[in-house]
């Protein structure tokens, strides 16, 4: 997960303010960066807890559709390719929608117990989408008879799982008693499709 950079995203929003009074920033219309998020296009996603709910699009509003609520989580629809700023309660928040160049589902290809699948989406400049804020009514999942493909568990932390990893993107695959097979796990995020080719063995 990229905090880092959402966190030297929020360093240069401070900076930016610097000097002027706590009350003032929205006066004046200096308001703090909450970072830069890569989403594909036709996704909903999930906007971080910081943003403090209350949003709206500020920039890019043929690009960005949000779904408004006073408190988190907002969700927000990537419509097009493009740019576009959310701000919210607790500052902007920029997200950067292209298309899937390159979608990967990482796993093993012999499957004997449960294992983890994850999905890797790839700009055309090969920079990483941060799949862990879409939302899982973004993702499809389909998958031989002979497997279970389900989210990964969240434990007692399930009430927070929306908007991160385990949210659609990081899921569990495990062999049906009794039964094996070759075929496909395939993955859909808007537009995009990735398959794996898997077999499940007789004797395991």
């Amino acid at each position: 997960m990229r905090r880092p950079r959402a966190a030297a995203a929020r360093r240069g929003g401070l900076a930016r303010c610097a000097g002027l009074l706590v009350s003032l920033p929205w006066l004046v219309g200096c308001h703090p960066l909450l970072g830069e998020q890569h989403v594909p296009v036709g996704v909903k996603v999930f906007l971080p807890e910081q943003s403090g709910g209350a949003c709206r699009v500020r920039e890019g509003g043929d690009v960005l559709r949000v779904d408004p609520r006073d408190r988190p989580p907002v969700h927000v629809e990537a419509r097009r390719a493009g740019r576009g700023v959310v701000r919210c309660e607790n500052g902007d928040i920029t997200l950067v929608v292209a298309p899937i160049a390159k979608l990967t589902v990482k796993g093993p290809g012999v499957i004997k117990s449960d294992v983890v699948l994850e999905v890797e989406a790839l700009t055309a400049r090969g920079e990483p989408f941060d799949l862990d804020i879409v939302s899982s009514q973004s993702v499809a999942w389909s998958h031989p008879d002979f497997l279970a493909v389900k989210p990964q568990r969240c434990g007692h932390m399930a009430a927070m799982c929306s908007g991160f990893p385990g949210d659609g993107t990081l899921v569990r695959a495990y062999p049906l008693h009794e039964r094996w097979g070759e075929g496909d796990i395939v993955v859909r995020i808007g537009e995009a499709r990735a398959s794996l080719r898997v077999v499940t063995p007789r004797e395991r």
